[in-house]
């Protein structure tokens, strides 16, 4: 069993791209679930909540929902730093510790998700499974930060030089801070979230809502731990078993 520590990011990893937060968490990789969350900021606009949560093992799940955008599709990628000083300029260029060129979400910046899609309303709801973004370890996103773009990111496949680093995904429009929500998902709460390549069977699906309605038992504990997104903890949790 392998204790992973490292420093909660209640403040942005900085320039310097180290975070000088004075508390430390540990956590049992081989046991808990990490889950963290981005409010998005900096704009009067586009405002938006991301929850990411990783079990050890398994990809992260990037689950949220932005509001005041235009329709249609937005680039919208983890950056490099979580230093808001000067709005989102201040955020760093997308998140590359492998310093390759920009591309798609499997081939990319680790920070490259591509793009989530709005509505008419201007309303993008989406869930990402992000395999090569990681909670914890060297790796770890939290502190680094979240930005939505104005355009679509071509995906490094514009042909130009700036497609190759940015995705010509234009304009910053609204960004925020990784930050750890919260160190676990125990096994009194319905085990791990695992994040699978695979489609749920029939049987599968109805194992979920089994322990889901389990979970819902102690509905208030999950509102206490993670507020709106209880019910999203949940079902990723319960995903995780259903699956073994």
């Amino acid at each position: 069993m392998r204790a992973i520590e490292f420093t909660e990011t209640s403040c942005p990893r900085t320039k310097a791209k180290e975070c000088s937060c004075s508390k430390v968490n540990a956590i049992t990789e081989a046991q808990q679930t990490t889950v963290a969350q981005c409010i998005l900021e900096h704009s009067d606009t586009v405002k938006g909540s991301i929850l990411l949560i990783q079990a050890p093992g398994t990809a992260t799940l990037v689950k949220g929902t932005i509001t005041g955008l235009t329709p249609g599709e937005h680039g919208f990628h983890i950056h490099e730093f979580g230093d808001m000083s000067d709005g989102c300029k201040s955020m760093g260029g997308h998140y590359n510790p492998d310093g390759v060129d920009h591309g798609n979400i499997n081939e990319g910046h680790v920070g490259d998700l591509g793009n989530i899609i709005a509505d008419e309303s201007g309303t993008a709801k989406f869930t990402i499974e992000a395999k090569r973004v990681d909670l914890l370890g060297d790796r770890s996103v939290i502190g680094r930060g979240f930005v939505v773009h104005s355009d679509r990111d071509d995906l490094g496949k514009g042909g130009d030089a700036e497609s190759l680093k940015t995705g010509n995904a234009g304009d910053r429009l609204a960004c925020g801070v990784i930050t750890l929500r919260s160190e676990e998902v125990t096994e009194a709460h319905g085990g791990e979230h695992s994040t699978s390549g695979r489609s749920m069977t029939k049987g599968e699906k109805g194992k979920r809502e089994k322990i889901v309605k389990g979970m819902k038992k102690d509905k208030a504990g999950f509102k206490k731990r993670y507020g709106k997104d209880a019910e999203a903890v949940m079902y990723a949790t319960a995903t995780k078993q259903a699956m073994k």
